[in-house]
């Protein structure tokens, strides 16, 4: 009997903890503020006692359309199952998160994402990106050239020519045909086929093969992944900024943040002329699921406005000096400084963008892993590691490039405790070629 009743207890404890409202309040912590306007519209059509106002970004879009069931069925959680918005920037966005695992490349990548035009097109010079991040032109370059893997085929192109080649796959005589068409769009725009074919050396019949398959090509591969004018990119939910006292400050961007209200009078007037039992039920049900609401996400936002202050404050440097001053960091110490669990800062992290001064980036950007230091508690980042390693290789003597080792014995001597292997690793992460293959070109370009 006495286990019957604490498996029982057992039972109830955990009925209590995993109850619609905890799911709805753990879900409202996945969303962004755009996700969040979008989720209390919906709610707003189902409870008449819940006023919303839309935020500017997204005022004068059609409302959501209000569902078929009876407003008996309202269900606050059952809301959330359609909340994930797919749109165009989330797709690029989850294509830069397939494509790229290191944490500094992957922040230029969002960089380059948040910048795309609806067509899919880069309409910012690369420059202007390096510039903004502090970062070498060449490795924003290398980061495109990857984020360019991308489907649909043809995003993050910069011109028309550029987004049609990276449609085209292939080695062979064709494909190479295309490539040589794609090099004189203008010849083909003036209809200079006797030119084309003398260019190509083919036949007519050859020409019109590849000229429709040119026209077959995409040149705005973003307008396929629905509404590229969606807003949770370009619209941070949170900015860090320097206060006029100069400290930093972090706050929600009003823009995409819905505004939240009870309409306690016009429930005091229905409670008035209510009847039937039934009617009462569903009247004090839908005013205490508005107030809920409310409340919730009054305490959505205030934990976000927590966690991001706390992730400012230990990336101060970052956000003062650039991304080779990104410190590492784990949920965990975040979760322990807020207060709350680390879970709670995964959820937060997972979906927040964060306008700063080096450029907008979402919370999970800012954490990464760490390498022992000897003379540090917290350890060395990875990104750190990785910028030291590029550092040496760029400033060493052409005659004598350092091996793996030498670079392994520089790091040690610096305190940082790091094997060879991920000194090799690093480097081919990089496309950072070997000391005898550095060593080659040195010499070919000596002779060149």
């Amino acid at each position: 009997m006495m286990h019957m009743a604490m498996q029982a207890q057992i039972t109830q404890r955990q009925s209590v903890v995993f109850t619609p409202q905890l799911q709805q309040a753990i879900k409202l912590l996945l969303l962004n503020n755009l996700e969040l306007a979008k989720y209390a519209d919906s709610a707003a059509e189902e409870n008449p006692f819940l006023e919303v106002e839309r935020p500017k970004a997204l005022r004068g879009l059609p409302s959501i359309p209000r569902k078929s069931s009876s407003a008996n069925d309202f269900d606050p959680v059952s809301l959330l199952q359609d909340s994930s918005d797919h749109t165009f920037r989330a797709h690029v966005f989850n294509q830069v998160d397939e494509l790229i695992t290191g944490p500094k490349e992957r922040a230029i990548g969002y960089a380059l994402a948040a910048d795309l035009e609806p067509t899919g097109w880069l309409p910012s010079p690369l420059s202007c990106i390096a510039e903004t991040l502090k970062v070498e032109i060449e490795v924003v370059e290398g980061v495109l050239a990857q984020v360019q893997k991308a489907e649909p085929a043809g995003l993050f192109a910069r011109n028309l020519s550029e987004c049609l080649k990276l449609q085209v796959t292939g080695e062979g005589p064709e494909e190479t045909r295309l490539l040589m068409l794609i090099d004189n769009l203008k010849i083909i725009q003036r209809g200079g086929f006797p030119e084309l074919r003398r260019k190509l050396q083919c036949s007519k019949e050859e020409l019109a093969v590849a000229l429709r398959q040119i026209r077959s090509l995409n040149p705005k591969p973003g307008l396929q992944l629905g509404d590229g004018s969606a807003e949770p990119i370009r619209e941070p939910d949170l900015r860090a900024f320097k206060s006029e006292a100069g400290g930093w400050r972090v706050e929600l961007n009003k823009a995409t943040l819905p505004s939240i209200r009870v309409d306690e009078e016009m429930g005091r007037e229905v409670r008035k002329v209510t009847k039937q039992d039934a009617d009462k039920e569903f009247v004090q049900g839908a005013l205490g699921s508005a107030r809920w609401l409310a409340r919730a996400i009054a305490q959505r936002n205030e934990t976000n406005i927590k966690v991001a202050a706390e992730i400012v404050r230990y990336q101060k440097a970052f956000l003062e000096e650039g991304m080779h001053q990104m410190r590492p960091l784990k949920l965990k110490l975040i979760a322990d400084n807020v207060g709350v669990h680390e879970s709670t800062i995964s959820r937060v992290t997972s979906s927040m963008m964060m306008q700063t001064p080096q450029g907008c980036f979402p919370l999970k950007i800012f954490f990464s892993t760490a390498i022992e230091s000897d003379d540090s508690e917290e350890g060395a980042s990875a990104m750190m590691i990785r910028e030291k390693i590029r550092k040496m290789i760029n400033d060493e003597l052409p005659k004598q490039p350092l091996s793996d080792d030498a670079i392994t014995s520089q790091l040690n001597s610096q305190g940082l405790r790091i094997a060879r292997r991920t000194v090799a690793k690093y480097r081919k992460l990089d496309s950072i070629p070997s000391s005898s293959q550095r060593r080659r070109g040195y010499q070919l370009l000596a002779f060149a």
